[in-house]
């Protein structure tokens, strides 16, 4: 697989984790992340902020940089807004912009009073109808992690519509269980979800979530169809205010 294409696969395991929306009193926390990625003599560092805008509005954005034997070649900048409206995530706008060796863009405008989402990427846009769950790459991350914690009724399986280009995709995730992740921070306690994919689709996702850190996301192992695989490890991280460590 050349870098070009390794540097977008980059991309989407950034954003591949994790649409159910859940009532819930749980306050959004704000944080900043950062993470270090491989893949095929490839190397990234990436970082990931969700900040509040307003009373209810908030911004969940990524961005990373890649890099070969210490020689930059791309960058990729992803941010979604969106607001809190009582019991569920409105998504509002996301952006989606890879420079460096590859190009790429995608935006996203919901229109929520005309049920519409104006989807663009490059020269083509796509209108697409809009109902309740719908949600874009990022902002479907904060349902999942709200999800999860107001999991009350121990439910094992968890099914997303995302918009993806032209299309609205249903995605779904399973919970395979409770582990002790290495990390750089030191042990942490994790939820570990993994992709649900059709029997004949031989790519794997599987993602690693701190208990103990609201569900913040510590590792992400992504195997492609050509046999690619990606990793991504959270290096450090404040929540809330306070600094991610490790049990020990």
């Amino acid at each position: 697989m050349n870098n070009k294409a390794t540097i977008i696969l980059f991309g989407y395991a950034l954003s591949s984790f994790t649409s159910y929306c859940y009532a819930q009193n749980t306050p959004l926390l704000e944080y900043v992340a950062q993470y270090e990625a491989s893949a095929n003599g490839l190397e990234a560092t990436a970082t990931r902020s969700l900040n509040r805008t307003d009373e209810n509005s908030y911004r969940l954005s990524n961005s990373l940089e890649a890099s070969i034997a210490g020689q930059a070649l791309a960058s990729l900048n992803q941010a979604s807004e969106f607001t809190v409206d009582s019991d569920r995530i409105v998504p509002l706008n996301y952006s989606y912009q890879l420079s460096g060796v590859s190009r790429a863009s995608h935006t996203i405008f919901f229109n929520w009073d005309a049920e519409v989402a104006l989807s663009t990427e490059g020269d083509e846009s796509w209108q697409l109808q809009l109902k309740e769950g719908v949600m874009d790459q990022l902002s479907y991350q904060v349902a999942i992690r709200r999800a999860l914690m107001d999991n009350t009724e121990d439910e094992t399986s968890f099914s997303f519509e995302i918009i993806d280009g032209d299309v609205i995709e249903v995605q779904e995730y399973r919970l395979v269980g409770e582990e002790i992740t290495s990390t750089p921070l030191g042990e942490l306690s994790t939820l570990k979800l993994e992709r649900v994919r059709e029997a004949s689709d031989e790519r794997v996702t599987e993602i690693w979530l701190a208990l103990e850190w609201d569900f913040l996301i510590t590792r992400i192992e992504q195997l492609n169809s050509s046999g690619l695989r990606i990793s991504l490890e959270l290096k450090s991280a404040e929540l809330d205010g306070n600094t991610v460590r490790g049990n020990n």
